[in-house]
């Protein structure tokens, strides 16, 4: 895995304006920025009537740029939209502004202060992948995927309209090729539009040959004319599936961990009915219940799906436990290899241009390091468990002591829930997320049960203030709330019960550079037990359980096989999953769809 993206190169001027250095052109006009998106994007596209007629509504856009499409669009929207109607707007975008120059040129811009503020707060660390941000007051989802254009073929969705915005012809010819008008057409609903600035003949004919009707209109300011066009053939079977879906609820999540948690918060931000069940008398009692967890990617030297949803993953995770306050202060995360092989790759990880605060080899005052190979990962680290599911399910009903025997379906199309003492819930549609008690089902569901015992090491006062995390196989964690978590062992059962070698062996695993700093490091020890469920490539799943299981089970799904990485995984797979029960576009990478379901696993 490479990070391809360009360097910004914006610069402000009283001569320029808004300009790429990159590309030799502006972004917007430096007078009339707002006036001249209205024109071009908002006006030529209706957005304002058909916001106001429509449940959904998908809008892509070739450029993000400066954000100030998206912005107008958001405000917009705002406006006109109908309740609870969703927003989804996709960009691409090779060359990412940073915040700090967004801040600069918003000061330029008037109106905008409010919705550029929460945008430039919401923003990812710029490198190649794809990040989800969401606007929940709003129902906004806006998917920036930093990547070139080119990689539009590698996606599935198709948008009610196109902001097609890379820069003039002439100064960004990636931007305006037959090849690409093609994919933009197959990826448009049947009646779906674009328009763009300009009006160059080779655009226009283009965009005409991949089978849009194409019209000249009056263009704004000193340009005298631009397009726009309409998709008028019904020619995808992605049309066929493309309405939405909202009558799912009330949705009954079965198991309060991390899995459920996550469904919770994605049903909750669409303001859908859901409520969470467990046999427990509080949530969070099983593999999720530990006080620490780490949040990293598993970065690949190739474009591998593992690795590239991996990065996804975690993107979407850490910013999600970021927004949620759920993230301890912390210095962030030192990989030690574990073996050869390991080393080899990481010096060539180095090489492929990802910023500092994802992957580097240097962390401040590392003498304690010195003779020792590692990588730092800045932005990775540690996460307060509790808090984080506390906060995934706020504001959702939450039945504790009751542990679900059996799901009967009624005569009204919902599903009765009967616990062991005979109580009943009801509900449309029923998600099993309850870890390795998943597999009572039945024997076909494909995951495998891992006991894992985690060490409390009491913190002293050499290792209080040091905020470091460590990851050598094992993990070793900064101080928190008074100890420190050691882990985790690795054992193919059920077992839940203490177990002596394994609090030796997670204190063994220690790497004797910190065992110095740490004296005494095995005076006071706590630990912890659960059990996990893993599958045979160590990547999660979600499904119908019809697909498993030889009966109806109408309206019931599975969201599984988290194993020790469910805080990474979980929460973007609850996402793909809710989204695919609303038949809204999951917007992914092609190459990663097969990751997320079943089949690869039977």
């Amino acid at each position: 895995m490479k990070n391809n993206l360009k360097k910004s190169q914006l610069l402000i001027s009283t001569e320029l304006g808004i300009y790429s250095n990159l590309y030799k052109d502006i972004y917007f006009d430096k007078l009339h920025g707002i006036k001249e998106t209205q024109h071009n994007f908002l006006k030529a596209n209706s957005l304002a009537s058909r916001f106001k007629n429509c449940n959904k509504f998908i809008i892509s856009e070739l450029g993000f740029g400066t954000g100030l499409s998206f912005l107008m669009t958001l405000k917009l929207w705002k406006k006109t939209k109908k309740p609870n109607a969703k927003l989804i707007f996709i960009s691409f975008e090779s060359a990412p502004l940073t915040k700090i120059e967004l801040k600069k040129l918003y000061k330029y811009i008037k109106g905008l202060k409010t919705l550029s503020s929460q945008l430039i707060k919401k923003l990812p660390s710029i490198y190649q992948s794809i990040h989800r941000i969401f606007f929940e007051a709003d129902n906004v989802e806006l998917i920036l995927i930093y990547d070139d254009f080119n990689s539009l073929k590698n996606f599935k969705f198709q948008a009610d309209a196109w902001f097609l915005d890379g820069f003039a012809p002439q100064k960004n010819t990636s931007a305006w090729n037959s090849k690409l008008f093609e994919q933009i057409y197959f990826a448009t609903n049947f009646q779906g539009t674009f328009s763009t600035f300009t009006a160059a003949g080779h655009v226009r004919r283009g965009l005409s040959n991949s089978g849009f009707s194409v019209s000249k209109v009056v263009g704004f300011g000193s340009k005298k004319e631009s397009l726009i066009g309409i998709k008028k053939t019904l020619s995808s079977e992605i049309n066929k599936a493309s309405s939405f879906n909202n009558h799912i609820g009330p949705v009954a999540i079965i198991g309060s961990g991390i899995s459920g948690a996550s469904l919770a918060y994605s049903l909750r931000k669409r303001n859908l009915e859901c409520f969470v069940v467990d046999k427990s008398s509080k949530y969070a009692s099983g593999a999720s219940g530990n006080k620490l967890a780490l949040q990293m990617p598993k970065l690949t030297l190739d474009n591998s799906p593992y690795g590239l949803l991996s990065l996804e993953a975690f993107t979407y995770s850490r910013n999600l436990a970021k927004n949620l306050n759920s993230i301890p202060s912390s210095d962030g995360l030192i990989v030690l290899p574990s073996r050869e092989r390991d080393l080899i790759k990481y010096i060539k990880l180095l090489q492929n241009n990802w910023p500092i605060d994802l992957i580097s080899n240097k962390v401040d005052n590392d003498k304690f390091l010195e003779n020792i190979n590692y990588i730092y990962m800045k932005s990775s680290g540690i996460l307060d468990n509790k808090k984080f599911i506390k906060n995934l399910i706020k504001d959702v009903k939450f039945v504790a002591n009751f542990d679900v025997k059996k799901v009967i379906n009624t005569k009204d199309q919902l599903k009765l829930l009967i616990d062991d003492k005979g109580n009943s819930l009801k509900a449309k549609t029923v998600i099993w997320a309850n870890g390795y008690e998943m597999k009572n089902l039945s024997n076909n569901i494909p995951i495998n049960s891992i006991s894992g015992q985690v060490t409390y090491l009491k913190e002293n006062k050499a290792y209080k203030n040091f905020k470091l995390n460590f990851s050598y196989g094992h993990h070793f964690s900064q101080a928190f709330g008074g100890y420190h978590q050691i882990g985790s062992s690795f054992n193919r059962n059920e077992d839940k019960n203490y177990k002596e070698i394994d609090q030796i062996n997670n204190l063994n695993s220690i790497p004797e550079f910190l065992k110095k700093i740490i004296k005494n490091f095995n005076s006071e020890t706590k630990y912890r037990v659960s059990v996990r469920a893993s599958t045979k490539d160590r990547m999660p799943f979600f499904c119908s359980l019809e697909t498993v299981i030889n009966k109806n089970t109408k309206n019931e799904y599975l969201l599984g096989g988290m194993g020790s990485w469910g805080f990474v995984y979980a929460p973007l797979y609850a996402e793909f999953l809710i989204k695919s029960l609303l038949n809204e576009p999951l917007v992914i990478n092609s190459n990663m769809e097969r990751l997320l379901g079943v089949s690869r696993l039977l």
